[in-house]
């Protein structure tokens, strides 16, 4: 019976690996050992340390400050970046794979709770992403608040639109149907169990008047004269005179129950948090979000046994700690049943069981084999290049990164039943396979750096390797450092005799040792790479 009963002894190499390929964009092997003598809840407290960024915003290709900030209000910005740029998501990125921590897997996570797109300007772009990063150790709840009255969120679900004389339904309904509560069966005209359009309408009329003056809240200065005070983020604004100050009446679903409007910004305010109070009271809240906890970090099904045994019981933990995300999260990730050891087949149902989605695919490779990424304070042009490589690539294989396809967001997180398996398709496998490794190998070079991995002197420094010169020892951890598990019979001697490619094992330990002896990796560089891109260009390197 699926539970969350704590797994409290050491992880282990493959329990290590597990966590990290689900929690983080940069693993190394260096990492899994480390964590292999953990145990979980000890991992999980060091995943869950975050740190700010460095440097704390986007750069222009000069390495000048491009974004004012409250902290850091005076920009050295002397090419005038414009708002065309995405400097903002080549920082993010470059700040994902950098980081150790679990920051940017919640972080966007939390950014398919609350979808928007990047449409809007650059400042609110960063503004948005910034507001996730804030909340990664936050209460969901807090967060439905503040992304209300969001700049970004506001333009694209035209809640700035929604006026007393006006109303626009658009946000009040995305906020049940797809970013809280959720829709349940429809049991009549009008009725989704959970809530009803009458529910909508009220909501509609809750949110009139959050919204913001494009001069203001879009220009990257004028918007620091609008900061939420606790976050020190750019904000929204309530229009008081378009606001509907009327009493607020929802249906069944929620009791009856009645919202008094508010009359100045404060009480308009108070009647918002109101409004969220009653929403997040729900079970059924609390429920929908533990279901997406648990698709995004351990796996897409979830069964009658996994819904009472984990859900309902995480479910009541969350609502009753205000929706906190971290403990919750913690709780699932240190349970057995995360780890599969629930029964006696080991691995069977959770490891190994989630489609890779585009930016894991190119993060986790470019850590797992250590590409070497300048500082960004030292080439950010280099960077931001580099990470418009995996932009286009992520955008063609199905997930275009902070850009959703439409408001349910990407379909490899939201389109039941088959959820991450969504991700390969006939085009996207195509670009998975052809587009990813043969470029570092040759090499990208941009502004004077080469991106371009070295897998010999890896393979001779790196220390991961114990005896690189045995064929099975070399081919063996390989696969380990790459895969959920290693391949046995036929499939393990496909990756040695790509390996080989006709070769002997007494050749290659020649070739090992005259490279050791004289440096020259141009005969051993040939057949690594050539495992290192069947490795990568495998079904085993598609799953996490």
């Amino acid at each position: 019976m699926p539970s969350l009963t704590p797994k409290t002894n050491a992880l282990g190499f493959a329990n290590a690996y597990h966590l990290l390929r689900r929690t983080t964009y940069n693993i190394t092997k260096a990492k899994i050992l480390d964590f292999a003598a953990k145990t979980p809840q000890q991992a999980l407290t060091e995943l869950f340390t975050f740190n700010n960024p460095v440097p704390p915003s986007p750069l222009n290709n000069a390495g000048e400050t491009i974004v004012p900030t409250a902290a850091n209000p005076t920009i050295t910005d002397s090419q005038n970046t414009a708002n065309s740029v995405k400097n903002d998501l080549y920082w993010w990125l470059y700040c994902a794979v950098k980081d150790p921590s679990a920051q940017y897997k919640i972080a966007y996570f939390l950014h398919i709770l609350f979808i928007a797109d990047d449409d809007a300007s650059f400042w609110t772009n960063f503004d948005y992403k910034e507001l996730l990063r804030f909340h990664v150790n936050g209460s969901l709840k807090d967060l439905a608040f503040r992304v209300t009255q969001n700049p970004r969120m506001l333009l694209y679900l035209n809640n700035n639109l929604n006026q007393n004389t006006s109303p626009n339904q658009n946000y009040a309904r995305e906020f049940l149907e797809l970013f809280t509560i959720l829709k349940g069966p429809q049991i009549a005209t009008g009725n989704y169990t959970n809530y009803t359009e009458t529910d909508v309408q009220q909501a509609a009329r809750v949110l009139t008047g959050f919204s913001l003056t494009s001069s203001i809240h879009l220009d990257k200065n004028a918007r620091l004269t609008s900061v939420d005070s606790v976050t020190q983020i750019p904000t929204g604004q309530v229009k008081v005179n378009t606001h509907d100050t009327g009493t607020k009446t929802f249906s069944a679903a929620f009791g009856s129950q009645s919202i008094t409007g508010g009359t100045t910004e404060t009480t308009i305010k108070a009647e918002l948090q109101n409004y969220i109070n009653m929403i997040f009271d729900k079970d059924e809240t609390a429920k929908a979000y533990c279901r997406r906890i648990y698709r995004y970090f351990v796996g897409r099904e979830i069964t009658s046994a996994i819904e009472t045994g984990i859900i309902v019981p995480l479910a009541a933990a969350l609502k009753a700690d205000n929706y906190n995300i971290i403990p919750a999260i913690t709780t699932l990730l240190k349970s057995k049943h995360f780890y599969d050891e629930e029964d006696s087949v080991a691995g069977d149902q959770t490891i190994g069981n989630i489609i890779r989605n585009p930016v894991e695919l190119y993060l986790h490779m470019f850590s797992l084999l250590n590409l070497q990424i300048p500082l960004y304070t030292a080439n950010p042009s280099a960077i931001h290049s580099l990470m418009g490589v995996v932009t286009n690539y992520a955008s063609n294989a199905g997930m275009p990164v902070f850009r959703p396809q439409s408001v349910n967001g990407y379909s490899g997180y939201s389109s039941s039943p088959n959820y991450d398996k969504n991700w390969i398709t006939t085009s996207s496998l195509r670009i998975r396979y052809n587009n990813t490794i043969d470029y570092l190998i040759n090499g990208l070079t941009y502004n004077g750096f080469t991106f371009k991995l070295y897998n010999a002197p890896f393979v001779k420094d790196s220390g991961y390797f114990s005896n690189p010169g045995d064929t099975d020892t070399l081919v063996t951890e390989f696969l380990q450092m790459m895969f959920v598990e290693v391949p046995t019979g036929d499939r393990y001697n496909y990756f040695k005799n790509v390996f080989l490619n006709n070769l002997s094992t007494i050749n290659w330990l020649n070739e090992w040792n005259n490279y050791i002896s004289t440096g020259n990796a141009n005969n051993v560089k040939i057949p690594i790479d050539r495992l290192v891109k069947a490795m990568i260009k495998s079904p085993e390197f598609q799953i996490i």
